[in-house]
């Protein structure tokens, strides 16, 4: 039942609530080169501050897009699977940890999270960390509770996947590695064995990672030192002027704002502190391991003085479902079973509420990108243009670059000379008339290349004319045409 609801919310519309946007169009121009010329790539896509990230992600959902014949609604529907996949996972922990009905309760509640199920649509490096963190802590339960010491492998290759998806994620090598030594001094523990596999454990990491080390030894290691860099000193941006503790608040009600999605901030604070201290009211070592797990993370990230995103914290979403599970069990014998269960119905009827799946209309992003990509391909008639977005909720234009790869066309390069015809497209109202078009003597270039930087280029418009605006069901597309001045 479980998984059958977790699919339900992650694929009932799938094609048309899946975002597809420039980051999207940018993973799959890259497969799709990959695929044509047959040299896998050594490095993933930049993160905001500029640095690669590994290539896993690529090798991951490479084989969706060729097996769907690079229809993005594969890739889409692959990626929601494994968002199923760790609803079905979270259960396994859960009931082996808190018994079934505990487990079946956090399991639903992150199956119908409001905030989670967009993300676990959306073809995107961050949204698999999830399923790769209740992967890894699965190991850690077989080796802590089984002592099967070949989960130091496992951990070790998780480790570098997860690295590879996200930065931030290096904090699972510090984690895994206080983890050890916890282990190794524990009564009854094979020292020889435990550090046997933990050579093991370092090979699978090296192993996975090893593409993008490959590619840093041929770049100077540039990558892995600027990140390096603001890991020690905690980088620049949005947040540095906030303090501390400001910052720490900031993280934890993001995360814990998962499981009670619009909630006052202060019901949130009041929540998290409820579930942390009731996990740790009866001290097990599971209950210390999340706890510490969970305050580990949110101080390492409050460290960074950037803007953290929310995804910037998927490794911990996780930990709190399980801290919730870990609170409730903890306090099973001071509240009855139904009472702490209703508690947990009340957050699940909160997420369904907010969820998009009931939204009459969704952002039908997949075929609005498509049919305009087509409608300008269309109006171009063979012939050289280039074109820009002028209002989306993408930050760059490479979904439309995707589509345009695909039918084999490439636009030139907007600040080029030798094209007669540009295109403008709004793909997000509300969008400007055709007057309001006339008057504008200039437009702002949107982002066009795999990392953006601050700003592009100021087109002058005065030497192009708007001979047509095409109105499409979901945004228009303006059509200019040289006046004859040759830019």
């Amino acid at each position: 039942m479980l998984i059958v609801i977790a699919a339900l919310f992650r694929l009932w519309r799938i094609s048309e609530l899946t975002e597809f946007l420039g980051d999207q169009g940018r993973t799959g121009m890259v497969i799709y080169d990959a695929w044509k010329t047959g040299i896998l790539p050594l490095a993933g896509p930049t993160v905001l501050s500029g640095q690669h990230l590994g290539p896993f992600f690529y090798y991951l959902i490479g084989p969706a897009f060729i097996l769907g014949r690079f229809n993005p609604i594969v890739p889409s529907v692959f990626i929601a699977l494994l968002g199923v996949a760790s609803v079905g996972l979270l259960f396994v922990l859960g009931k082996r940890l808190f018994g079934f009905w505990i487990g079946w309760g956090i399991a639903l509640l992150y199956a119908v999270a409001a905030y989670l199920i967009p993300a676990d649509r959306t073809i995107w490096e961050p949204t698999v960390i999830p399923f790769f963190v209740l992967l890894y802590t699965l190991c850690v339960y077989e080796l802590v509770e089984k002592r099967n010491y070949w989960s130091l492998l496992a951990m070790g290759i998780l480790v570098g996947i997860l690295v590879q998806l996200h930065y931030p994620m290096v904090f699972f090598i510090g984690l895994s590695s206080l983890l050890y030594v916890i282990l190794f001094f524990r009564k009854g523990s094979s020292k020889k064995t435990l550090f046997v596999w933990l050579l093991a454990g370092i090979g699978g990491f090296v192993f996975v990672f090893f593409p993008f080390l490959l590619y840093e030894a041929q770049h100077g290691w540039v990558d892995i030192r600027e990140i390096v860099f603001i890991l020690a000193f905690g980088g620049s941006g949005g947040q540095a002027s906030l303090s501390y503790a400001a910052r720490i608040l900031d993280a934890s009600s993001k995360i814990f704002g998962y499981l009670a999605p619009g909630a006052t901030r202060w019901f949130i604070v009041f929540l998290q502190l409820f579930v942390v201290v009731a996990a740790i009211w009866r001290r097990t070592f599971w209950s210390l391991f999340f706890a510490g797990w969970y305050a580990l993370g949110i101080v390492t990230i409050a460290m960074y003085r950037g803007v953290v995103f929310d995804h910037y914290l998927f490794f911990l979403l996780p930990v709190a479902y399980l801290l919730l599970g870990q609170s409730i069990w903890s306090l099973r014998r001071l509240f009855p079973m139904p009472f702490m269960l209703g508690f947990m119905s009340f957050l699940v009827i909160i997420n369904v509420q907010k969820t998009d799946l009931f939204l009459p209309v969704g952002n039908n992003d997949i075929s609005r990108v498509r049919n305009m990509a087509n409608e300008i391909l269309m109006s171009a008639k063979n012939q050289p243009f280039s074109f820009t977005l002028i209002h989306s909720r993408s930050f760059s234009d490479l979904h439309y670059r995707y589509f345009f790869k695909l039918a084999g066309i490439e636009p030139r390069p907007i600040t080029d000379a030798a094209y007669g015809t540009l295109f403008l497209v709004c793909d997000q109202f509300p969008c400007p008339s055709k007057g309001e078009m006339m008057q504008k003597r200039q437009i702002q270039a949107m982002c066009f290349e795999p990392h953006c930087k601050g700003t592009y280029p100021t087109i002058d418009l005065s030497s192009w004319k708007l001979t047509a605006a095409l109105y499409a069901p979901d945004g228009r597309i303006f059509m200019y045409t040289s006046s004859g001045v040759k830019r």
